[in-house]
């Protein structure tokens, strides 16, 4: 391999020690210092980067690497132009993702723990400590006590810098289990607030300098923010939007690097797919580049460098898991009413709603606010400003493909569809591999039975078009496009070769609906739908297509009554 990816790397030292290639970020450490808000928050969806960044961090600002400081940053940025306050502070680090919120005891057990790992870890670096006086510190038996006793030993003997990583990662898991007992983690006399209280009176006192703290979205920092009130939230500022994340000149930068025999025309082809795959995220209204989710890309090229081939599935099973967590986010509030977000999201793409920038329990759990919390986890991103308003889609092709996977199960859970994903998958590949449709059609025919009963559910092409890809998306066999743009028309759905597999058909299908009422235009919309195929036919797009086969299914009610390719 002609570079090592660091991929799942996530400490600086090991990075540079061991010769991982690293797109540069070290100038916003200068950037972080200019902005002149020493107590700062930075929200990123998972697997963005962040881990890496508080390392990076730690290693630029602790007095134990002041001697490594050349080795460490001589080749970036930051060691061609270092600050004064380079290599000048005692680091007070903590890190919440290991936390276990099975139980309110759990929780509170876990978070203490990982207060008395970090303070543990500071006293044997910076303290010389009696065995007694470290003793009696960890044994108080709250964070907050832990943390006062810590300051009071230290006094201003070292400028102090608090670096938290997943600060809200075990209120993020609990809130979707039990509500009531996060409140009470965030009220004013809650375990949490009192351990920000404490970092809060040390900055008064002139301990705590500087705080910087990771996580995924602002659903505690409303609960935080009258016991630490001083911090800034920079995760939507357009100066700090590519502090974490690959521009696209990046990711082509390593793809050379990947694969630097790869001749022009493969180049493009892989760093089109790219884009459509893993690209999309956009953080800042004032930003200028959308994003690469850099954990996808470099799981991508991890694989790809082996034999220029492209990995079967198109993100890691653990990044997939992280993303999985779609379905707790629905139950949040009032589900049925979120029900219409999510439908409108699969129909459409998109959706409209305010940005809330800090989440009030004291008001019910909103369409915003739940539009909002999926836009902080990366599974919808800032298409556009509308006034005051946003409209959100999905950022990338990857998470569309998670929103419609999430859509047909949830269906078959919520109103007992009757299928098995195995059986889908079969008809797929009987599809596939026999251009035999209406197996794959009988999958919609029998949903429509069973929807059809309720009254609530408006039936129109585009719910069955979000079926129709939804079932497709239980099979990664192919690359599925809803509604693709081709010279300004817009064919249903296509099935498209996805490497590394090359089934021997690919699919242009056209969907159209009926109700019953409406049987006598029957003829007239099967017309229609074979007009606009041979009218994509002809595209130049289209015509380059391999082995393509096109077909017009025409439901009427919940019966595809035309199943018809057009040749």
């Amino acid at each position: 391999m002609p570079i090592k990816l660091p991929y799942g790397i996530s400490h600086f030292n090991k990075l540079v020690s061991e010769n991982y290639y690293y797109v540069d970020r070290t100038a916003y450490i200068e950037k972080l210092e200019q902005a002149n808000e020493p107590y700062v928050f930075f929200l990123r969806p998972r697997r963005f980067g962040k881990s890496l960044f508080v390392s990076i961090l730690w290693h630029y600002y602790g007095l134990e690497f002041v001697d490594q400081f050349s080795q460490l940053f001589g080749q970036y940025y930051i060691g061609q132009h270092p600050t004064p306050k380079a290599n000048s502070y005692a680091v007070l680090h903590f890190e919440f993702s290991r936390i276990d919120t099975t139980t309110k005891e759990s929780t509170f057990e876990g978070f203490l723990s990982n207060v008395r790992w970090g303070v543990k870890d500071f006293l044997a670096r910076y303290t010389q400590l009696e065995a007694s006086e470290e003793k009696a510190i960890l044994s108080y038996s709250s964070p907050s006590e832990i943390l006062k006793a810590l300051f009071d030993a230290v006094g201003k003997q070292y400028p102090i810098y608090i670096l938290i990583d997943e600060y809200d990662h075990f209120a993020n898991e609990i809130l979707a289990f039990n509500f009531d007992h996060f409140s009470e983690f965030v009220s004013r006399n809650g375990f949490v607030r009192k351990f920000y209280e404490a970092i809060k009176e040390a900055t008064g006192r002139g301990i705590v300098d500087r705080f910087f703290a990771t996580g995924v979205t602002p659903i505690t920092l409303d609960s935080l923010t009258s016991g630490f009130n001083i911090a800034a939230n920079f995760s939507t500022h357009y100066y700090f939007h590519e502090m974490m994340g690959f521009t696209e000149e990046e990711v082509k930068t390593l793809l050379k690097q990947v694969a630097p025999k790869l001749n022009p025309e493969a180049c493009q082809k892989v760093l089109n797919d790219l884009k459509k795959w893993y690209n999309g995220y956009f953080f800042a209204p004032d930003g200028e580049a959308r994003l690469y989710n850099p954990d996808m890309v470099l799981y991508f090229l991890k694989e790809f460098a082996y034999k220029n081939t492209y990995p079967r599935t198109l993100i890691d099973l653990n990044i997939a898991s992280d993303y999985g967590k779609i379905r707790r986010l629905f139950s949040l509030g009032k589900p049925a009413y979120h029900q219409v977000v999510l439908e409108g999201l699969i129909e459409s793409g998109q959706v409209e709603g305010l940005l809330t920038q800090q989440f009030s329990f004291e008001k019910p759990f909103d369409q915003d606010d739940l539009i909002s919390l999926l836009f902080y986890l990366g599974l919808v991103t800032i298409r556009e400003e509308d006034g005051a308003q946003f409209q959100f889609s999905f950022p990338n092709y990857v998470i569309k493909e998670l929103y419609w996977e999430f859509f047909i199960k949830s269906l078959k859970e919520q109103y007992q569809l009757d299928f098995e994903i195995v059986d889908v998958r079969h008809k797929i590949k009987q599809l596939a591999q026999d251009n035999e449709v209406k197996p794959f059609v009988g999958l919609i025919e029998t949903a429509l039975k069973t929807l059809s009963n309720r009254d609530f559910i408006s039936f129109d092409e585009k719910y069955i078009k979000a079926l129709f890809v939804g079932f497709a998306s239980l099979s990664n066999l192919y690359f599925i496009k809803s509604e693709p743009e081709l010279e300004q028309k817009y064919p249903d759905v296509m099935f498209l070769y996805r490497l590394p597999f090359s089934p021997p058909y690919q699919f242009l299908f056209e969907l159209k609906y009926l109700k019953k009422t409406q049987r006598q235009k029957l003829d007239s919309k099967r017309l229609e739908a074979i007009n606009q195929i041979k009218t994509y036919l002809n595209f130049e797009e289209v015509k380059q297509l391999d082995n393509l086969k096109s077909w017009v299914i025409v439901f009427v009610g919940d019966q595809a009554e035309v199943v018809e390719e057009v040749v």
